[in-house]
């Protein structure tokens, strides 16, 4: 029976559209990343949107400070619904003989006095300068992106990842250092230290996005022009109540730009974020490999065929998506970095800069989170691949059994302390292919110590490794309570 793949033709003329679009896009953030969840924050669209919305804040404290009637305020709270962020794009677009501004700022206002009298347009834009206006717009936007779209993304990984935590814990897995097998931890306990490092991180993010600013100081900052609008003494009231209506602190140290080093915090927290996820989904990567194979994910298990080669590879997809996203993150640092310096009060090449980042790696941040929240559901653990890795470990526990022969304060007379002689019967275990007891049994000093040993390290000594994994079980519990609350924090903007 075949099947009709013709899936353009089930498409509506307006889908089909859009998704036209979207490929005919140069961004992967619209063409192949495109999320609808983040249009109202990170779009043109919302940028447009949002220098509105500043606008009518502006107009409604001027009311408060009585330099507007309700009446002027009414009209512009109206027009926001009228207003249409394609036509201030073309305003702002059109030729100067045709009524275009050729200045983004001076076409909202004018997109805003279409659907407002004359003089309720004439109190818009107070003593304002269009970064008093772009910049605390983006601001507002930006911190909402985070905390209304981004972060709960991320607050749904840590809740997966503490639930398997929690239902892995008594799992135990062979520790790997310079990928080379050796005492064991618990899987579980693997999982609580990435949950609490993507809490911790997220915690940093969190203070970064609360440390965003606005600005309503005029065109270098010094609130001179505002001033002569509002009053003398009037401005620094004026500027802190508008952005308290937005959830933002004013920029002190502003020019005629805010200062873009709280960006820069924002990018590094969404970077350093991003790398506790290349380091996860790496180790999960490798995990899913042939070679180690203690993990799967059902779907792909299930339908194979993620090589268009090898039609029964079960390739680990999703992990490695996430993985390259990291350095994609990172890549949008240099331009955050250079949007720090500025010619004295502005120059526009920060505004050039401030058009991509920290937007396209607030996108793909959230991309990754997505991918990542899927990819837990699917998480299937191997146990039985899971015990036969360890089982080499158990006939051979050569760390633990340097630790407790260092405890029993171990010296063999020709070979050394304890880490000589386990070495020296270590070689031998591997040379003849026994078990490392079963030689350190032949030695004359080790058996008086052995008998000297309590019965758990014992126990430990003959495989039972169970005994040797310290506290990593409070560990874990403390680390799934960290990453449990960070899930669940209230912000506060």
């Amino acid at each position: 029976m075949s099947t009709d793949l013709n899936f353009a033709r089930k498409l509506s003329d307006e889908d089909r559209q859009k998704q036209l679009l979207a490929l005919q896009s140069t961004s992967p953030d619209d063409s192949k990343y495109k999320k609808a969840a983040l249009t109202p924050y990170l779009s043109d669209e919302a940028e447009w949107n949002a220098c509105a919305l500043v606008q009518l804040k502006l107009l409604e404290t001027r009311k408060e400070f009585g330099q507007a009637a309700e009446e002027n305020v009414r009209e512009v709270e109206l027009a926001m619904d009228k207003i249409d962020p394609l036509n201030m794009a073309l305003i702002e677009a059109a030729p100067p003989e045709q009524g275009g501004t050729r200045h983004d700022q001076l076409a909202v206002i004018e997109e805003i006095g279409r659907h407002v009298s004359p003089e309720t347009k004439a109190l818009l834009h107070p003593g304002t300068t269009s970064y008093d206006i772009l910049d605390t717009a983006r601001a507002y936007l930006l911190r909402n992106a985070w905390s209304k779209v981004i972060r709960p993304a991320v607050a749904e990984s840590l809740e997966k990842l503490c639930d398997i935590s929690e239902r892995s814990m008594n799992l135990l897995q062979v520790g790997r250092t310079h990928l080379q097998d050796t005492s064991p931890i618990t899987f579980g306990g693997m999982i609580a230290n990435y949950a609490a490092r993507f809490a911790e991180r997220t915690e940093r993010a969190d203070d970064s996005f609360s440390r965003l600013k606005g600005k309503v100081s005029g065109i270098v900052g010094t609130g001179a022009s505002v001033a002569m609008v509002v009053g003398p003494e009037k401005q620094q009231e004026f500027e802190q109540i508008v952005l308290k209506k937005l959830k933002l602190e004013p920029d002190y140290t502003a020019s005629q730009i805010v200062q873009k080093e709280t960006l820069a915090d924002v990018g590094h927290s969404l970077t350093t974020l991003m790398y506790v996820l290349r380091d996860f989904a790496n180790d999960i990567r490798m995990m899913y490999s042939s070679a180690i194979g203690e993990v799967t994910s059902r779907t792909n298990a299930a339908r194979l065929g993620g090589s268009s080669a090898d039609a029964t590879k079960n390739n680990p997809i999703g992990w490695e998506n996430m993985r390259g996203k990291a350095v994609v993150v990172q890549s949008g640092m240099p331009i955050l970095y250079d949007m720090i310096v500025t010619d004295f009060q502005r120059d526009l090449s920060g505004s050039v800069e401030a058009r991509y980042q920290p937007r396209a790696m607030m996108v793909q941040t959230y991309e990754a989170f997505q991918r990542l929240n899927k990819s837990l559901d699917q998480l299937s653990i191997n146990e039985e691949t899971l015990a036969a890795n360890l089982e080499p470990v158990r006939k051979n526990p050569s760390e633990a059994m340097v630790a407790i022969l260092r405890g029993s304060r171990f010296q063999h007379p020709n070979i050394g302390n304890a880490h000589d002689f386990v070495k020296h019967i270590g070689k031998r275990s591997k040379k003849e292919k026994r078990p490392l007891l079963d030689i350190a049994q032949e030695y004359k000093t080790f058996n008086e110590i052995i008998g000297t040993l309590p019965e758990y390290q014992k126990e430990i000594l003959n495989g039972k490794l169970e005994n040797y994994i310290g506290n990593s079980i409070q560990r874990a519990e403390h680390n799934r309570s960290y990453a449990q609350g960070i899930a669940k924090t209230t912000l506060p903007f």
